[in-house]
C-alpha cells in the first residue's frame, strides 16, 4: 500500500473539517437552539517610534461584518494598546495582549464586550512573568489564540542573528507564559489561530526572496511546542496578519495593512487551507489591528 503524502492527509484532515462545520450547518432547524457569531477587532496599533518604544495609539473595540469588511459599530475604548485578540468560547470571556512599549501595562488582558473597556488578569504579572533579556524591554507576546478546550498559546517574533521565533503557552487564571524558543521558523505580521479539530496555524506574511519571488507560507504548528508539522504556500501573497478562524466556514480571517501608513488603509482578507488561496473581502476600518470571532447563545 502505497504511503499517503503529508499534503494529501493535510488535504484528507481539512476536508473532513470542512464538511463537520457544512452537516452542522445542514442539520440546524428552527427548533434547533442556534449560536450568534460575532467578528470583533481592535483599531489602533503601537505606532512606536522606536522598537519597544511607547506606544502612540491605544485600541478601541469594534465589530466587523465578516461578509464585506464594513464597520458594524464602534463598542468603546480598550484603555490598552492591544497586540493579538482571542475569544474563550469556556468562560465566553474575551482576551487581548497588549502590545510591548503600551504604558500602563504588558501582558494577558480581559476586554469587555459591552463597553470596550480592558481589566489586566494580574496586574502584577508584567511581561508574562517571562524574564526580560538584558537589552530589551521585554518579549513582544502577539497573536493569541485559545483552543477548543480553553488551552491559550501565543507567539513572537525574535529578533537578531541566529534565532528563531518563540512559542508560548498562557495560564488565563494567572497571566503567566511559559517559553518555546527557537521553534525554527521566523515569522512576521504573521497570525497563529485554531481552526476546526484544534488544528493549530501560523499564518505567515509574504516574503521577497533574493532573486524576487514573492512566496506566503501557513505553517502547522505542533499546539505544545509550537515546532513545525508542516507548511503549505497560499497563492496569491496576501498580508493576513492577526487574524482568526471562522467557526462558521472554517477560513481564516486576518488584515492586509501597512504598518505606520498615516492613512490607516485596511483590508480584511481570507486564507482557505484546504485550497492553498487567499482572498481579499474588502476594506474594512481604519486602523484595524486584531481580529477574533465569538461563537455565543443569542
Amino acid at each position: 500500500m502505497k504511503t499517503l503524502s503529508r499534503l494529501a492527509i493535510l488535504t484528507l484532515i481539512l476536508t473532513a473539517a470542512t464538511m463537520a462545520v457544512a452537516q452542522v450547518s445542514l442539520q440546524t432547524s428552527p427548533g434547533t437552539k442556534t449560536f450568534q457569531v460575532i467578528l470583533y477587532g481592535t483599531t489602533g496599533a503601537c505606532n512606536n517610534l522606536t522598537q519597544g518604544g511607547p506606544c502612540t495609539q491605544t485600541s478601541t473595540l469594534v465589530q466587523i461584518d465578516p461578509t464585506t469588511g464594513a464597520l458594524i459599530k464602534t463598542i468603546g475604548p480598550v484603555g490598552y494598546t492591544i497586540s493579538g485578540l482571542a475569544w474563550d468560547r469556556w468562560s465566553g470571556k474575551l482576551y487581548a495582549s497588549t502590545a510591548l512599549g503600551d504604558t500602563r501595562f504588558h501582558g494577558l488582558i480581559t476586554i469587555d464586550t459591552t463597553t470596550g473597556a480592558g481589566t489586566p488578569v494580574n496586574g502584577s504579572v508584567i511581561n508574562y512573568g517571562l524574564a526580560i533579556d538584558p537589552g530589551t524591554l521585554g518579549s513582544p507576546v502577539h497573536s493569541i489564540t485559545i483552543d477548543f478546550f480553553g488551552n491559550m498559546v501565543g507567539w513572537y517574533d525574535e529578533f537578531g542573528p541566529g534565532v528563531t521565533d518563540t512559542f508560548v503557552r498562557i495560564n488565563k487564571a494567572t497571566g503567566v507564559a511559559t517559553e518555546f524558543q527557537n521553534t525554527g521558523i521566523n515569522t512576521n505580521q504573521n497570525g497563529v489561530s485554531f481552526s476546526d479539530f484544534n488544528i493549530l496555524w501560523n499564518i505567515d506574511s509574504p516574503k521577497t526572496a533574493v532573486d524576487g519571488t514573492v512566496t506566503q507560507t501557513a505553517y502547522l504548528l505542533n499546539p505544545f511546542n509550537g515546532q513545525p508539522f508542516f507548511s503549505r504556500l497560499l497563492t496569491p501573497p496576501i498580508p493576513a496578519a492577526l487574524g482568526d478562524f471562522s467557526p462558521t466556514n472554517n477560513l481564516y480571517y486576518g488584515l492586509n495593512f501597512t504598518s505606520f501608513d498615516p492613512s490607516g488603509r485596511t483590508f480584511l482578507v481570507t486564507v482557505s487551507l484546504l485550497k492553498g488561496t487567499v482572498t481579499t473581502v474588502g476594506q474594512t476600518a481604519d486602523f484595524l489591528h486584531t481580529l477574533a470571532f465569538s461563537k455565543v447563545h443569542p
